[in-house]
């Protein structure tokens, strides 16, 4: 299962200078997580920024999960919501981290 807390130890410094990320993927989706500096849109301790790539093409296909939005990312997710869609999107172990 996939934690908040999990989430927060597997991550790593954004390459962009200050903040946080997490990189979750397997053979179809890969979940960008990300967050904690100005320009992103979370904290990485509430609130998360979200994308979800197409693991194969690395095409944006969050649309298709969150339709009412309309940018490739979903900012202010709270670490309720992306503990319930990131356990939805990887079913067990089927997942790796980066």
């Amino acid at each position: 299962m996939i934690t908040i807390e999990k989430i927060k130890k597997w991550s790593k410094e954004h390459p962009n200078g200050g903040g946080r990320m997490t990189n979750i993927f397997n053979h179809k989706y890969e979940l960008s997580i990300v967050g904690g500096r100005d320009g992103l849109y979370g904290d990485f301790e509430n609130t998360f920024e979200i994308a979800v790539f197409d693991s194969q093409d690395k095409r944006f296909i969050t649309q298709f999960f969150f339709p009412e939005n309309a940018h490739d990312v979903v900012g202010y997710v709270s670490g309720e919501d992306l503990e319930d869609f990131s356990n939805v999107l990887f079913r067990k172990d089927d997942f790796q981290v980066r």
